[in-house]
């Protein structure tokens, strides 16, 4: 190593080492702090003061001591309300009550002691009193804490949900599929930024899928005391965001046991008829849950657990486009082509679509046509001796659905089938937290959570599948099993060097089922090289058809 390479970590060391001990740490992502400044009346400083911060529901407390410019910093805090105790020989003790400690905050309670009389005199303060204004750090941020969570009507009880209270935070009008995003993460974007660029993280720990920019566990209300969007001036140690950064911080116990219950329920009294059938609509949505915590050792070792369940059958309506009943009987040979010939007749085509609806013999098939030139066939009909075997199968399979179309556009050629449905959707998530104040610098804390759903859906279009009556016209079925788990603990060497160590495993795990997996539709349909007789392959291949012109679907068959 030269001595100039030599010479630059050596500065780079000092460098660090210096920022360790030199800068306050106000706040980390997973717990809060407390700091501020004592002077008596004058507005001298009040140095060797002692400082009390008691939990009001856990009773732990931590102390700290006013150095010579009469400051004081209180760090690693459990998200919770706290009183500030401040007291030096010759003043009247201070007390300062109710200060809510957020996770990434550090509200700043500065005491103006007056001289002591005869006898023990305090001085109470609520935390009201104290100033709002934010002077220890710059980012930008919207903070609700679990009152708001709780009380706020949010659509759906759904988490995501609380980022269109921003400023500048749209919802998209599209949205991941049900089966790849069952626990609903909303697709929002914040400050025109893509909605992948929001950054979640649950208790200190990452809660997204990189590749599609979703939540992962989506957390029950229940269990949430805090949530802090930030979407300006990140903290570094939030990495990866580029529009805004979810932090979630999850309850803890405390001295005196609480728990809660809840019940939400919506049914088809609630919902309109479908507007094509007619039919009533059908389903039912029940969100269910609980959730408990309390002690295990007085004022040192907490729990808590919370459940949610959800129990859906979804009323739904899919639609379709389906080949017309002339053609599809002429391709059968069930009847004759409007002129008089064998074949598949597309002349309703051609009447309702003009020339986008001409049918062109590209490849010579006809006797004197030339390949390579287009040539429309006789009268929109394909002679019988070129419809292929596979195409009459797929008919057949689709010919009970034909006989039922009504309404659509383009002469009833488009959107020609539309019917009602249902699906089931439900889904358990549990959560366990135990916090452990091991020592005034020391806490630890391990978060476990679980959510599993199942979500299936039958088919529009029965063996020949088509869109799905489950969520998000979804066919098919799909079970998930998605893990969080965090780990987290500190020390405070000094109220300028904390270490803060978190241990996070996030597993999302789904698994989709077609609705026909063992069945190989493809070779029954007389298609090869698709089902290969494994569990991978088997079902039906996805048949997509160009939308017709002016038409509002995209017709699909199968299990594309």
């Amino acid at each position: 190593m030269t001595k100039n390479l030599r010479a630059g970590y050596a500065l780079a060391l000092l460098a660090i080492v210096f920022l360790l001990f030199s800068a306050t740490s106000h706040a980390q992502s997973v717990y809060g702090s407390v700091f501020g400044t004592v002077t008596d009346k004058t507005g001298a400083v009040v140095s060797g003061a002692s400082v009390t911060v008691t939990d009001e529901a856990k009773g732990t407390v931590e102390t700290a001591t006013t150095n010579g410019a009469g400051e004081y910093t209180v760090s690693h805090l459990v998200p919770d309300v706290y009183d500030i105790k401040i007291t030096v020989k010759g003043f009247k003790t201070s007390v300062t009550k109710g200060v809510q400690v957020l996770a990434d905050t550090a509200p700043r309670v500065d005491a103006a002691l007056e001289i002591a009389g005869a006898g023990s005199e305090t001085v109470e303060v609520s935390a009201d009193q104290e100033p709002e204004l934010k002077t220890d750090r710059a980012d930008v941020s919207t903070v609700f804490d679990s009152q708001q969570v709780n009380d706020l009507p949010i659509e759906g009880q759904n988490f995501t949900n609380l980022q269109l209270l921003l400023p500048g935070a749209q919802l998209l009008g599209w949205s991941h599929a049900a089966d790849e995003n069952p626990q609903a993460s909303r697709q929002i974007q914040v400050d025109g930024q893509a909605f992948g660029g929001v950054a979640y993280e649950l208790d200190g720990t990452d809660n997204q899928d990189p590749i599609l920019g979703i939540i992962v566990v989506n957390p029950s209300l229940d269990s949430v005391t805090e949530a802090k969007i930030t979407t300006q001036n990140f903290d570094a140690e939030l990495g990866k965001a580029v529009s805004a950064v979810m932090t979630v911080q999850t309850k803890s116990g405390s001295n005196t046991f609480h728990g809660s219950a809840y019940d939400f329920r919506t049914d088809n009294a609630n919902l309109a008829k479908d507007p094509f059938s007619g039919a009533p609509a059908s389903g039912f949505k029940n969100k269910f849950g609980g959730s408990i915590g309390g002690r295990v050792i007085k004022d040192k070792l907490f729990f808590f657990g919370s459940y949610e369940g959800q129990r859906q059958k979804v009323g739904t309506a899919a639609g379709d486009t389906l080949p017309s009943a002339l053609l599809t009987n002429s391709c059968l040979g069930n009847t004759k082509a409007t002129d008089g010939t064998e074949g598949c007749d597309f002349s309703e085509y051609l009447t309702q679509m003009g020339a986008a609806g001409v049918i062109y013999d590209n490849q010579g098939l006809v006797e004197g046509d030339e390949a390579g030139t287009p040539t429309p066939f006789k009268n929109n009909v394909i002679p019988a001796a070129l419809v292929s075997k596979q195409w009459q199968n797929l008919l057949t399979d689709l010919a009970p659905f034909v006989a039922k179309e009504s309404g659509g556009d383009l002469g009833g050629l488009d959107g020609n089938i539309h019917a009602p449905g249902s699906g089931l959707f439900n889904s358990d998530m549990w959560v366990t937290r135990v916090d452990d104040t091991i020592s005034e610098k020391m806490n630890a804390f391990v978060r476990f959570s679980r959510w599993t759903d199942t979500l299936s859906g039958k088919q529009l279009l029965g063996p020949a599948g088509g869109p799905g009556f489950g969520l998000g016209n979804y066919g098919g079925s799909s079970t998930s099993a998605d893990d969080s788990l965090a780990l987290g603990t500190d020390y405070v060497f000094s109220p300028k060097l904390i270490t803060d160590l978190r241990l996070g495993y996030l597993r999302y795990n789904i698994i989709d089922v077609k609705n026909d997996q063992s069945v190989e539709y493809a070779n029954k349909l007389g298609i090869p090289g698709i089902n290969m007789g494994t569990n991978f392959t088997g079902g039906a291949p996805g048949f997509f058809v160009a939308t017709l012109t002016g038409g509002s679907n995209q017709p699909l068959y199968g299990d594309g």
